[in-house]
């Protein structure tokens, strides 16, 4: 996407000049839940966590996955290219993302919208 012909084409007809370009803040998704006791089945947007704490608060998440993606939130934070020492075992140059979500043990579901946003 970041190498397609539709930016080739937006940067050799220079519009950049005069258009804004912005991070975006967050990336959403649509899951299907479930009816509960108290709550009927729905189409919910939730927010894809990108750190610990929005881990906690997220729907998405049950309470055991909250915990192991915590794990992998906090690796990441703490992970520096340039110090294999802070790689935890994990060789970052070697070993694939699907092996870091395989480390932690995460859901398909899981797996599946943190590629997703990460794609975005």
């Amino acid at each position: 996407m970041a190498n397609g012909k539709l930016v080739k084409m937006l940067l050799h007809t220079k519009v950049t000049r005069y258009l804004e370009w912005k991070c975006v803040d967050g990336s959403y998704v649509v899951q299907h839940q479930a009816a509960g006791w108290l709550a009927a089945e729905k189409m919910a947007v939730c927010k894809v966590p990108s750190n610990d704490m929005e881990a906690l608060k997220s729907n998405l998440l049950g309470m055991f996955e909250k915990k192991r993606i915590i794990g992998m939130y906090k690796f990441i934070n703490t992970c520096v290219i340039e110090n294999p020492m802070t790689w935890d075992g994990f060789d970052i140059n070697q070993q694939s993302m699907m092996e870091l979500f395989e480390k932690y043990q995460l859901e398909e579901n899981t797996i599946d919208f943190l590629g997703h946003a990460i794609a975005l």
